[in-house]
């Protein structure tokens, strides 16, 4: 059996703790196991520990029904509510740790005290701050200079052209290239600036190396703290560092790239800048591709959902636009001017919550000539692809002829899907109800919004709430122990997003269209208590962290499949718990949708 201190060491939030606290922990801890079927914890009484579970697992009950399983490295009983109790599923160890104890340490240890805080409040996005707090400081001091090196090295030698030393940086898309000798060790660096010194005094383009490289080439080793190369480049006023492994070239790195680090979001507005003053297609291809790693990186820095959405939208949108642009004026060379459309967007791209992974899901809505409108969908829907917005899988996008209509055949669509309510047609109005103007005749969007909200019925709305709660989260008798995986956006999101949209359309409000918005809408008329709103709130937003982080791991990996997918072995164990939690809180929505719509009486 581990000791005592090794095993509490490793398990967060005890993991904040000092030796000296976790000895404090220590010295009044006792251990005691429990049979199957056994009761730990009454209904209504407050003990005098903290549990901890070493080993089996407790079963969490709230009139009679089972609403938690704690499991190995859980605690329990530290904010037991009156009307819960606590009953050993198998046989089952525990150690009691003294609740004055646990509390002293909560007044002695911030981040320790601020976790379980969080955690009570359902601050879920601070629980994750917490877990992972890292100061900028201590990056750069642990970062390594080998760390920031992303390309080999570009070299030449003394006797190189300069003509030829050009063409390879050219070629390989660099602004410097080390100048060597046939030992790999650095001699100089020609960079931009000294090409811009040959411009102005060169006489011919087969003039040496030697004569306008910086020598000597201002090195620093691989292993080398970041923060030192940050005061070698300040001290020196250079924008370069060669860097070297046992005197030999392993690269270069930039100011640039030691400030990225510094401050992620630089890259991003390197990155953004590029993609606004993209000249054609190929420019915002290449922008965008490197956009997404960027972004990719942000997020496994720390950087969360909410905080990305914005721009991220902004990112999507800019794209999207742009390229409509462009074909709108190749294609009028052909047809002329074209008839009044407005190009709208669905699914997470309308709630502006899309990740890095989001696929189109695109329709137009315009005012007559069908062929030139199908034919703008197909090229716009082509180039998306092209750029790096891939194909919705289930063709949901204007280049299908069924999503490219008139304003007066989306009205009689939309009619139809409320008044017969297939299951077909209630899927399609959970994907069409979240539309958003992307680019165009605005007033077309907003004629059909009218419409849809003189539409829709009161059963319209009970079926819609019947399928926001057919998918319901892994909790109850199992919960998340007999999974390996789960679809976090089967299980989790979708349940929230159509949840909360049919109650927006109830509520009148169909038009906000993001999820948050919506949720803080439905707070202000109090349709839904304050506790389960906030609760709902920070549960999404930890299921689209997770979903974000999922995928940037995966782009930056090279192995994107799935961002829905989450292997519960592979994600952190502060995660797993949130995960859990957020599962419970949705299921409670779940519940309050059935009872508010009536569904549990049947359709």
């Amino acid at each position: 059996m581990l000791p005592p201190k090794e095993f509490i060491k490793r398990i967060r939030p005890f993991s904040f703790l000092r030796d000296n606290e976790i000895d404090l922990l220590l010295n009044e801890l006792e251990v005691e196991a429990f049979e199957e079927g056994e009761m730990i914890l009454k209904k209504g009484e407050r003990s005098d520990y903290v549990y901890l579970v070493f080993s089996g697992r407790v079963g969490i009950y709230e009139n009679g029904e089972l609403v938690d399983q704690i499991s190995k490295g859980e605690i329990f009983g530290l904010f037991q509510t009156h009307d819960r109790e606590a009953i050993a599923e198998e046989d089952t160890i525990c150690y009691l740790i003294k609740r004055r104890s646990f509390e002293e340490l909560m007044e002695r240890n911030r981040k320790f005290a601020e976790f379980f805080k969080s955690f009570e409040e359902r601050k879920f996005r601070r629980i994750a701050e917490i877990s992972r707090e890292e100061s900028i400081t201590e990056r750069l001091f642990l970062a390594r200079v080998g760390e920031l090196v992303s390309k080999k090295p570009v070299v030449c030698y003394p006797h190189t052209s300069i003509k030829d030393a050009a063409i390879r940086m050219e070629m390989s898309g660099v602004g410097s290239i080390v100048v060597v000798n046939g030992d790999m060790r650095p001699v100089g660096i020609l960079t931009s600036k000294d090409l811009r010194g040959f411009i102005i005094h060169g006489k011919t383009p087969e003039e040496k190396v030697s004569a306008y490289m910086s020598s000597p080439a201002v090195t620093i080793e691989a292993d080398a703290p970041v923060f030192e190369a940050h005061l070698e480049l300040l001290k020196r006023g250079i924008n370069h560092l060669v860097v070297t492994k046992n005197g030999r070239v392993e690269g270069v790195i930039t100011a640039n790239d030691v400030l990225m680090l510094f401050e992620p979001t630089t890259s991003l507005v390197v990155l953004y800048r590029k993609l606004k003053k993209s000249r054609n297609i190929d420019e915002m291809r290449s922008a965008f591709t490197s956009l997404k790693i960027s972004i990719a990186n942000l997020v496994l820095k720390g950087m969360h959902f909410y905080d990305l959405s914005a721009l991220l939208t902004d990112i999507y949108d800019y794209v999207v636009e742009k390229t409509i642009e462009i074909i709108v004026s190749e294609m009028e060379k052909d047809y002329g001017k074209l008839s009044d459309f407005v190009w709208v967007h669905m699914g997470s791209s309308a709630r502006k919550e899309q990740v890095i992974a989001t696929d189109q899901d695109n329709a137009i809505i315009h005012s007559g000539d069908n062929e030139a409108m199908l034919e703008l969908g197909k090229r716009v829907c082509e180039t998306l692809d092209y750029i790096g917005i891939p194909k919705c899988p289930g063709n949901y996008m204007a280049s299908n002829p069924k999503w490219n209509m008139d304003v007066e055949k989306w009205k009689k669509m939309f009619h139809e899907w409320f008044m017969n309510l297939t299951s077909e047609n209630v899927r399609y109005l959970s994907v069409f109800l979240d539309l958003r103007p992307i680019y165009g005749e605005e007033k077309l969007y907003r004629e059909l919004m009218e419409e849809i909200k003189q539409s829709f019925t009161s059963q319209s709305l009970r079926f819609l709430a019947y399928d926001a709660t057919m998918f319901e989260p892994p909790v109850g008798l199992f919960g998340l122990r007999r999974l390996r995986e789960v679809d976090i956006k089967m299980r989790g999101i979708y349940p929230t997003t159509n949840g909360v949209r049919v109650l927006a359309l109830e509520s009148g409000f169909i038009d906000i269209t993001n999820t948050k918005e919506r949720l803080e809408k439905l707070g202000e008329i109090k349709l839904i208590e304050e506790d389960l709103l906030n609760s709902l709130k920070e549960g999404y937003e930890f299921l689209q962290d997770l979903r974000l982080k999922n995928h940037s791991k995966g782009l930056l990996e090279g192995k994107e499949g799935s961002a829905n997918i989450v292997k519960l072995s592979e994600i952190d164990k502060i995660d797993a718990l949130v995960l859990k939690e957020t599962f419970k809180i949705i299921s409670r929505f779940q519940k309050f949708l059935k009872g508010h719509y009536g569904i549990e009486r049947g359709l």
